[in-house]
């Protein structure tokens, strides 16, 4: 879905004060040359370092490339890489001498003084220090002769130098002004290598930093580095701690991106740079001093950076929307009937219908092809189109976003809900179907004046759930990273869980976000990549679904009962996951036996934290409730239980009338014999 109202300052507008100059390496970027300097301007990117390849590649001579990028207002900060310089092989490095000069010229050309120098990973590289400086100091000799400088990086994969501790070594021991250091954050966090000892190099001695992020992987460094870095915010690397130990050396230079990804290679330039921009202002904002930072923060707590406004405060989940369509949308009434949700009022002009239960309100959208639902969704492909929090102030959510450049306005959408009290919502879109709305405070009575059509004779409301313990979303392998970053970011969630969970039709990479609200609990939301396999609509199909909404009861077995009293059929858990349950946490037979009847599952922690929950048949293609019960602190989500429900609900889909075995795939839900 999109926004209603976009108000949006261009990037320069954004940046917020005492950030440092902003580069981007033009390799983090799909395209032309010409294509990623337009791109880097748009974001409002103050310089770029010109990757090799891409000069080689265009058409456009050296001098040329420096006159486009002069025109868009970049520097050209630095031009890179120079490989495997040292060699121990004299005759080698002597040709290696011939090829530096000739990239000097290349470089008067480009108007560019810097060049990126990298440890060699041959097998010829130099192993003695003493031999390696006298390498280097020749090389920067040449340099400076030229009015060039060298910025000597350690790669992670490094035949001799692979750490930046031994480069700066010998970069101080070469003690030439033309020599400096490249930090890169990935090839110092990727080797697990502390970046306290960063601060403790010498002023000036650092000539360029290079920041990238990275996903915690069990891989080879070189095949990591290549095809899954990330930027600031998308991934796992403390980048807070490093970037901190460059400003305390002193170093005042560009802030400089060099993201090696699959993804970005085929992604849309302009967005990517967008998203690489707004990478950097949340870094900023992350290493900038604390007003007060305790010990061991309270997650309820966040520090709020000196010089930027705390993230704004919001309270909890109180509705989800969920975009139906005509064809599923009855079927998702009898499982919200069947789990507790009474039906409380119908807007005639929009045709949503408000499902209440207690303060959680759910509201399913009819139609198809409106501003509430996806795009061209097709008849049984449902999915949570919006997530509503409670604030006490939705513009400075709306401030905080604009900080990052996230288009936001007041939903004023003609014939909604939200139009009779439009100025008390904000939006921000996660994904193209994706939005979370932060709405000033809503009781009952208000929510249900909004649905002008009320049943004459509605169930009463039995009141079983405490909250939305979390929400699954399924997030396309395009948008992935930008949807991490947003959410990192504006909403200043916190990276938990991240696992891979392989299931009956695949592995899915799953990744838990957490942010403190008001109450003193957790939005927590459960992120999952699916492959870019889109179906005729454009919109993500996966077998046995993944979008839901986990709704936190106290006594899970009074819900369970109350549930099937109400015509829930749960899925039909195996005996076999009961018999492994009972030995893998040595259960009693008592406690087996409570379980097993209502299609309970079950997993523990080793801090003694227990989770119970049982989830509804998924609802067309793609949605299903699951109920939760955490106890003792329990963190995770039963990700361990996550290849169950997926075989139960294939088989279910098996079994159904009309269906042959091979049916795992298919979308409609059989109703035929309820």
């Amino acid at each position: 879905m999109s926004l209603e109202v976009s108000s949006t300052p261009n990037a320069a507008q954004a940046v917020p004060a005492g950030l440092p100059p902003t580069s981007i390496a033009t390799v983090c970027l799909a395209g032309t040359l010409e294509q990623k300097l337009d791109a880097a301007e748009s974001a409002g990117f103050d310089g770029v370092e010109i990757f090799e390849p891409d000069l080689v590649a265009s058409p456009a001579a050296p001098r040329a490339v420096a006159q486009a990028a002069a025109q868009r207002g970049l520097r050209l900060d630095m031009y890179q890489p120079f490989r495997d310089l040292d060699s121990s092989d004299d005759e080698r490095f002597e040709r290696n001498l011939v090829r530096l000069d000739r990239k000097f010229d290349v470089m008067d050309d480009l108007g560019c003084d810097l060049l990126l120098v990298c440890s060699s990973p041959l097998d010829a590289a130099v192993g003695d220090d003493d031999r390696l400086c006298d390498q280097l100091a020749r090389a920067a000799e040449m340099a400076h002769r030229r009015g060039k400088r060298l910025a000597f990086e350690a790669l992670a994969w490094g035949r001799h130098v692979n750490d930046y501790r031994h480069a700066a070594r010998l970069v101080a021991a070469v003690d030439h002004p033309a020599l400096g250091n490249c930090l890169d954050s990935f090839h110092v966090l990727s080797r697990g290598h502390d970046p306290a000892a960063i601060a403790d190099l010498a002023p000036g001695s650092i000539f360029f930093l290079q920041l990238a992020d990275a996903p915690r992987m069990q891989m080879d460094v070189l095949q990591w580095s290549r095809h899954h870095r990330c930027f600031p915010g998308q991934g796992n690397f403390d980048l807070r701690g490093f970037t901190r130990a460059v400003k305390a050396a002193g170093y005042h230079g560009p802030w400089s991106l060099e993201v090696f990804s699959d993804i970005l290679r085929h992604a849309d330039p302009t967005r990517t740079a967008l998203d690489a921009h707004r990478s950097l202002r949340y870094l900023h904002e992350l290493t900038a001093e604390p007003i007060a930072e305790p010990t061991a923060p309270s997650p309820a707590q966040p520090i709020a950076p000196a010089g930027r406004s705390p993230r704004a405060s919001a309270g909890d989940v109180v509705s989800v929307r969920v975009a139906a369509g005509p064809v599923v949308a009855p079927r998702i009434a009898e499982t919200l009937s069947h789990i507790g949700f009474s039906l409380q009022g119908v807007d005639s002009e929009t045709g949503l219908r408000l499902y209440r239960d207690s303060e959680i309100a759910v509201v399913v959208d009819p139609t198809a092809g409106t501003v509430w639902s996806a795009p061209g969704i097709p008849p049984d492909m449902p999915t949570i189109a919006q997530i509503g929090l409670r604030s006490d102030d939705p513009l400075a959510w709306a401030r905080r976003a604009a900080a990052f450049d996230v288009p936001v306005a007041p939903v004023r959408a003609p014939g909604s809900v939200d139009a009779r009290t439009a100025d008390d919502v904000v939006r921000l879109e996660v994904t193209d179907t994706l939005a979370i709305d932060l709405r000033a405070a809503v009781s009952a009575a208000q929510w249900r004046e909004r649905f002008d059509l009320v049943p004459r004779h509605s169930d009463p409301t039995p009141h079983l759930y405490t909250g939305v313990d979390h929400i699954g979303i399924g997030i396309a392998t395009a948008d992935w990273e930008g949807a991490m970053l947003l959410l990192r970011s504006v909403f200043d969630m916190r990276v938990e869980v991240g696992l891979d969970v392989p299931d009956a039709v695949g592995t899915m990479r799953t990744q838990a976000l957490t942010m403190p609200v008001d109450s003193g609990s957790e939005l927590r939301v459960v992120a999952s990549m699916v492959p870019t396999q889109l179906d005729t609509h454009g919109l993500l199909k996966r077998p046995g679904g993944l979008t839901h909404v986990a709704l936190s009861c106290d006594d899970i077995y009074a819900v369970a009962a109350e549930c099937r009293s109400r015509g829930l059929r749960p899925l039909h858990i195996p005996d076999n996951y009961y018999a492994d349950l009972q030995a893998r946490y040595d259960l009693s037979d008592d406690f087996i036996e409570r379980l097993r009847p209502l299609g309970i599952l079950f997993d523990a922690d080793d801090r003694g934290g227990e989770f119970l929950h049982f989830f509804t048949e998924t609802v067309g293609e793609d949605l299903f409730f699951e109920i939760v019960c955490r106890r003792n602190g329990y963190r995770g989500y039963g990700e361990v239980n996550s290849p169950v429900r997926v075989a139960a609900e294939i088989h279910r889909r098996a079994a159904a009338p009309g269906r042959g075995p091979h049916a795992r795939g298919e979308v409609a839900v059989d109703l035929s014999d309820r």
